[in-house]
């Protein structure tokens, strides 16, 4: 049953009010204010086309006001879908794709989620949503009490995603606005405080105790969903370790993974994980096929040189059911538990114990061929009858990746040249930022990202990583990428002078693997400031050759001081303020709409004031006298005769007009036909000029803006 509705436009100004504040409470998931304009201006609009439209048109407000959320969504957030001004089906299918994109945002993000404009149009369909549902409940007789349940689900929201509870004040101002809310709507429903005190005392009890309960509640954080934040295990088992790379970079906190001493002549990259199936969306763990090669047994040529090297390793910090080893690892002393060699990737994994405090010696191999053998090897032969799935591509990789490996490898006559060459291009050609991916809507691995990543020149081991991995097999090269940790960097001497590595969770990295026959795998890297690229020696080089990445720098944090050594690393990172802000364009149309809305009534009545006062038939003239009395407030029967509604404007125009006009429409209506009816235009366009003008100044601007007549029959 509907209640009596007597002033919707306060009622979603209320509500508009109360959204806005709990907006605020969404500081701690989004940063920024951007967004928060953003939504509160969409938000805005649909309210005031609920608010006009259900005190005119009730049924209409719900259906005009999604469809005024398209559009605006769409012109602010997809405006290259449109025709000109005219929305077109890939609006549509825009739109739904940044929603999806925005739900992989959400689930690998840490809150505070950079405002990507995925999530800044997700909260803006979500508001905009809320004020229609509002729409629809405030219809029922006690809708008021079901908006208080969605205000609460609004606070609450935030909390429960990011664990930090909101500020009381974001509670206290909507819940004053839904007990103003709720006195307008048992006002409008029954009159007297019979209804009133009820109402109020029930809800200042509830809004007394919302404040005051807080304080001695558990804290919320204990139930708080992680959105995006990694669970205790960095790589725990089930996950896939390329999507929380970016989580734990964007962190503010680092913690001690890992310390280590080694033989090698310089540090390794501790592995952890190897993607191999790429199916679009994202890399995937290798997961075992029949005719995997136990990688450890994988010939290596007789005229190359390999020798064992011993790493040991003590874990600090890191809790995981995967173990960061040296590849190719050979043999591990002192674990604890039970491990177990996977054949792809040579990784170490474990069902039961885990890394925590985990002291252990890797033994593994340390291959040094040169250059010139390099060149001469063949790619592929030897991985095995899973040779296929290091080379697949889904079919919908962009051109542009294809053409710019071939691009930059026109030169080389090998596949180890290429694969330098695609190395080089991605370390002198693009930059290391770990925000603008997020802030510009192409973070990820999928094979969507990467033609904005090689437009955009941004990213971090995530893209560089699968970049190359993509454009080796886009040149028939067997390619992986590998997840753990790049070498860290010297932080002392043990007691027998060996130099100690430390590795932090800013040194979680990941990097493509390429396939030699006579070699096996062998890692690049092609993400700028990280490591040292991967080059072997050549003939001629002089033995004090070195290039300006053999440096440690090892981290994103401390490129920097790489750079104020005059290194040509990276720049300064690209941030969220850098990106693309919808506030001000969505302004502008939420103010275009706004005029629009403005302008469009009072110009439909005037083209058909025009359309009516231009023809010969005297009825369109006496509609027009009606629709001009009720635009200016006058009191126009709703069944009557020319003469009763002559009676109700003849205080205000001139007799002897009024007359001719009322002899006219008589004689059309009652005479027998054939009777001549004068030409009375004249007479009524004065006379309905006089009714227009015979309002007071703020009814005939309403007349004007918002012209009663065009939804309202008298």
């Amino acid at each position: 049953m509907t209640a009596a509705r007597r002033r919707p436009w306060l009622e979603h100004l209320l509500v508009l009010g109360a959204l806005g504040a709990l907006l605020l409470g969404y500081t701690t998931v989004v940063e920024g204010r951007d967004w928060w304009v953003t939504t509160t201006l969409v938000a805005g609009l649909v309210a005031l086309v609920c608010g006009v439209l259900g005190s005119v048109a009730p049924r209409l407000a719900v259906p005009v006001g999604a469809v005024v959320l398209v559009l605006v969504l769409g012109w602010v957030f997809v405006p290259e879908t449109f025709a000109g001004l005219v929305p077109t089906w890939s609006t549509l299918t825009g739109l739904w794709s940044s929603l999806e994109r925005a739900q992989v945002l959400v689930m690998e993000e840490a809150a505070p989620a950079a405002a990507a404009r995925p999530i800044v149009l997700l909260l803006a369909v979500a508001f905009g949503g809320l004020v229609l549902l509002v729409e629809l409940l405030l219809r029922l007789r006690h809708g008021a009490l079901l908006v208080g349940a969605i205000l609460v689900s609004v606070y609450a929201a935030p909390a429960l995603v990011s664990g930090e509870t909101p500020s009381v004040w974001l509670f206290v101002v909507p819940a004053a606005l839904w007990l103003v809310l709720l006195r307008v709507r048992t006002q409008s429903a029954a009159r007297g405080w019979s209804t009133v005190v009820p109402a109020l005392g029930l809800g200042g009890s509830a809004l007394l105790v919302g404040v005051l309960l807080p304080p001695v509640m558990p804290d919320v954080t204990a139930v708080a969903k992680p959105w995006g934040e990694p669970p205790p295990q960095v790589f725990g088992r089930g996950i896939n370790p390329m999507l929380q790379l970016g989580q734990n970079l964007r962190r503010n906190s680092s913690a001690v993974a890992a310390t280590y001493t080694t033989t090698l002549d310089s540090p390794p990259y501790l592995k952890v994980a190897v993607l191999r199936d790429f199916e679009g969306r994202t890399w995937r763990p290798a997961r075992s096929q029949a005719g995997d090669a136990f990688e450890s047994r994988i010939a290596i040529d007789d005229d190359i040189p390999a020798t064992e090297a011993t790493t040991r390793v003590r874990i600090d910090e890191l809790r995981s059911t995967m173990l960061p080893v040296p590849y190719p690892a050979l043999d591990i002393d002192g674990l604890r538990g039970a491990w177990t060699y996977q054949r792809a990737g040579l990784t170490v994994t474990s069902r039961s114990a885990t890394t925590v405090g985990q002291d252990y010696s890797v033994t593994s191999l340390d291959r040094q061929p040169t250059a010139e053998q390099m060149r001469a090897l063949s790619t592929g032969t030897g991985v095995g009858a899973s040779l296929q799935t290091y080379l697949s591509l889904p079919g919908d990789v962009p051109a542009v990746v294809g053409d710019t490996a071939r691009e930059v490898t026109a030169d080389a006559t090998n596949d180890y040249d290429r694969a330098v060459a695609v190395q080089d291009y991605l370390r002198d050609n693009f930059v290391y930022s770990e925000t603008a991916p997020v802030a510009e809507d192409y973070d990820g691995n999928g094979v969507r990202v990467l033609e904005t990543f090689l437009e955009e020149k941004a990213g971090y081991c995530v893209h560089f990583s699968s970049a190359m991995a993509v454009m080796a097999r886009e040149l028939g090269i067997p390619s992986r990428i590998a997840v753990g940790y790049a070498p860290g960097q010297a932080v002392g001497n043990d007691d027998d002078g060996d130099a100690v590595y430390e590795v932090t969770s800013d040194d979680l990295h990941a990097w493509p693997e390429l396939y030699f026959d006579g070699v096996g795998w062998v890692g690049f890297e092609p993400t700028p400031g990280v490591g040292a690229r991967t080059g072997f020696e050549e003939p001629d080089a002089p033995e004090s050759d070195t290039s300006d990445d053999t440096t440690d720098e090892s981290t994103p944090q401390r490129q920097a001081d790489a750079a104020d050594r005059g290194g040509s690393v990276t720049q300064e990172a690209v941030g969220v303020d850098d990106a693309a802000p919808t506030a001000p364009r969505t302004a502008a149309t939420v103010g275009l709409g706004l005029l629009v809305a403005a302008l469009l009534p009072g110009a439909l009545r005037y083209v058909q004031r025009r359309r009516r006062l231009g023809g010969s038939a005297p009825d369109p003239w006496w509609r027009e006298v009606e629709a001009s009395a009720l635009d200016v407030g006058l009191a126009v029967p709703a069944a009557g005769t020319p003469r009763g509604l002559a009676d109700v404007v003849a205080p205000r125009v001139d007799p002897d007009d009024l007359r001719r006009v009322v002899t006219a429409v008589e004689r059309s209506r009652y005479a027998r036909p054939g009777t001549d009816v004068s030409d009375e235009r004249e007479s009524v366009r004065r006379v309905v000029d006089q009714v227009r003008e015979s309002g007071s100044r703020l009814q005939r601007l309403r007349a004007r803006f918002l012209p009663r007549s065009l939804w309202r029959r008298g």
